[in-house]
């Protein structure tokens, strides 16, 4: 039923948007070799080890950062990976497809999802800027060969981030727009396994 409900939506948003898909394919293995895989994936903790701040490397935003702020961008960066990773298990799950935690050797499709770019906006009450994330995912088979690769973006706007009193946000922290990225796109990356294990 939800996954009716999903499909159903995403005709009625192109009916009446034109709109694409929520990710971009890179790459797709042919013939299909998910159609039926419901227990086979396993995904991996977030790879930030190319990440991009702004037009920043990592390790130059933080330099300009003091103790607090850099502790705060680890808990971002922490809990970007816990809310994308809960939300594509719960969705995958509400269609019978199972995704797990990568533990050991892997003997399914492992999911290796990498943030290449991040960028954590601001809200100052009459002016703000979106906060971003941009995710590649890469699907592997048991023998380590690469068989799909998607990129996932998104972004959330201060003002449309929670809800707002007299127009002015309640979630004004970059934090929480940046969690509210990595819900969106673990939706969207459950949402491509859907559709390459049950295709139409």
């Amino acid at each position: 039923m939800k996954r009716s409900l999903i499909l159903f939506f995403f005709a009625l948003a192109a009916l009446f948007t034109g709109c694409a898909p929520k990710w971009t394919v890179i790459q797709q293995a042919s013939p299909n070799p998910f159609v039926g895989k419901t227990g086979d994936f396993q995904v991996l903790p977030i790879d930030y080890s190319e990440l991009k701040v702004g037009e920043k490397s990592e390790e130059q935003y933080l330099a300009e950062k003091d103790e607090k702020q850099q502790a705060s961008f680890k808990g971002d960066k922490q809990a970007v990976d816990e809310r994308f990773q809960a939300e594509l298990k719960d969705t995958a799950q509400g269609e019978g497809i199972s995704v797990g935690a990568a533990a050991g050797q892997n003997k399914g499709f492992l999911i290796k999802p990498k943030v290449e770019f991040f960028e954590p906006g601001y809200y100052a009450v009459v002016a703000s800027a979106p906060s971003e994330i941009r995710m590649r995912i890469s699907i592997e088979g048991p023998d380590g060969k690469v068989l799909d690769i998607i990129e996932v973006r998104h972004q959330t706007d201060s003002k449309s981030s929670g809800f707002s009193i007299g127009g002015i946000s309640t979630n004004p922290s970059s934090g929480g727009r940046l969690r509210e990225d990595a819900e969106w796109i673990g939706e969207a990356v459950a949402e491509y396994i859907i559709s390459r294990v049950k295709p139409e």
